[in-house]
């Protein structure tokens, strides 16, 4: 399948502002799909791909983990910024773009708080057994 390109006349060549950052980008920073309806039978889509990915993701941790965005903010505030574990401060590297994972218990459901990428997936290692981690400790002050 080749990339879908703007047809030169297309009226948002050069770019247009996004109807949700009310930002405006350069056309890459916007998804392009036929459309038959528009006259250049390409059309753009009206939110830039980060706010249209910020948007899936709101959704996802709400179907996901029963929490809405403002309550990931809250814990966010709460945690400082942080991992609840290590106390890092540093999501960037992380796959989800700067935002700590959402921990959870896997047997309840309950969030217990964020966690950066190494802590998250250490704590699921240990299949969240908390005396697997204790072993882990006592091994680990040998």
């Amino acid at each position: 399948m080749s990339k879908l390109l703007l047809p030169e006349d297309h009226p948002y060549t050069a770019g247009r502002t996004c109807t949700t950052c009310s930002e405006f980008k350069t056309a890459e920073h916007y998804t392009l799909e036929r459309d038959t309806r528009a006259s250049t039978g390409v059309a753009m889509r009206t939110k830039c791909k980060p706010c249209n990915e910020h948007i899936k993701w709101k959704s996802h941790i709400k179907r996901t983990y029963g929490i809405s965005y403002e309550e990931y903010c809250d814990m966010l505030d709460r945690q400082k910024g942080c991992c609840a574990i290590c106390k890092s401060p540093d999501a960037q590297n992380s796959r989800t773009y700067g935002k700590l994972f959402i921990d959870h218990c896997h047997s309840t459901q309950k969030v217990r708080g964020l966690l950066c990428s190494k802590c998250n997936h250490a704590v699921g290692l240990f299949n969240d057994n908390a005396e697997l981690l204790k072993t882990a400790i006592n091994y680990l002050s040998k």
